[in-house]
């Protein structure tokens, strides 16, 4: 299962959910969500993945979350990617979602949520930029 370990936005604006591998990421993004649009402070979010594995399988990798708050770069974090979905990833199609409160902020934050494979290959790229109630 898909874990975002700091999906932390309060949205007083709609949120922008894009692809940002530039066409450059092994694994096709065919759809990506966030709800509700705009967040509710203290209330669950949920972002959605819907995405394709072209082959070959990938049996492990890393998963590395930016953030920036208010313009200012914060330490990224990164896991093992078979902490955050299920491995081995075969080729097909998946759709996974990931659920966080939302905490107190106000400002602007840009969330970007990269997956690589074990040779460092970028697996997908999906970035979130919203306005923080």
């Amino acid at each position: 299962m898909l874990r975002i370990t700091l999906l932390t936005l309060c949205a007083a604006a709609y949120a922008s959910i894009t692809d940002c591998s530039k066409c450059a990421s092994l694994f096709k993004i065919d759809a990506l969500g966030f709800w509700p649009d705009p967040a509710i402070k203290n209330e669950n979010s949920t972002i959605s993945f819907a995405y394709t594995n072209p082959g070959p399988a990938v049996t492990a990798g890393t998963s590395k979350y930016s953030y920036t708050y208010n313009f200012i770069p914060m330490s990224p974090t990164t896991a093992d990617l078979c902490t955050q979905t299920t491995c081995p990833i075969a080729p097909g199609a998946y759709n996974q979602s990931s659920s966080s409160t939302f905490p107190n902020l106000s400002g602007t934050l840009v969330i970007k949520i990269e997956w690589f494979d074990a040779g460092g290959k970028q697996l997908l790229c999906a970035q979130i930029n919203t306005k923080v109630k």
